[in-house]
């Protein structure tokens, strides 16, 4: 229990205040429970401070308290702002790791694309690129119909899978 009667009386008009500190402190952006939250923790610091022989009380205990919330959220505001930034250049190192093993691997597609015969290159192009159907793919490179080409490309990306499965352990031990 609080010492003197004087400092019980204080107590209860700041209590009293609490609906006008709570409007000042979302008004400086905080919620509601935030403020509650910071409303305690000044009280204590101002009934600790009021127990030290030392404090010297120059303005209203509602002043006081009042501007110790303000200084409270400023303070938690900043960590906050602080952790966010972390958290968000975290995340973006993150994205900017995965965005680069994707470029890595569309440079290995792509050159290993390259590396494929004319025709592979051309029936890969039509079907995945242009979304050309197979019997007009098979007229436009000279195939005899829609099943030969059909099984031309499930031939050219057989291929194009074990170079990029060739390529992958060449590389693999260089990034271990």
């Amino acid at each position: 229990m609080i010492g003197t009667a004087n400092m019980q009386h204080e107590l209860k008009q700041l209590y009293r205040k609490w609906p006008d500190i709570r409007r000042y402190l979302k008004t400086l952006g905080c919620d509601s429970v935030g403020a509650e939250d910071i409303f305690q923790e000044a009280l204590l610091i101002y009934i600790r401070k009021h127990e030290s022989s030392e404090f010297e009380l120059t303005v209203e205990p509602f002043f006081y308290v009042r501007n110790t919330c303000k200084l409270l959220w400023y303070n938690q505001a900043r960590k906050e702002q602080k952790q966010l930034s972390t958290e968000l250049h975290e995340n973006i190192e993150a994205a900017e790791e995965v965005w680069f093993e994707k470029e890595m691997k569309i440079r290995e597609v792509e050159s290993t694309l390259e590396k494929l015969g004319a025709q592979c290159q051309e029936l890969l192009q039509l079907f995945y690129g242009l979304g050309w159907n197979m019997v007009d793919i098979a007229k436009k490179i000279g195939l005899r119909n829609d099943k030969v080409a059909k099984a031309q490309k499930y031939r050219c990306l057989q291929k194009a899978k074990e170079m990029i499965q060739e390529h992958e352990q060449l590389v693999e031990p260089i990034k271990a």
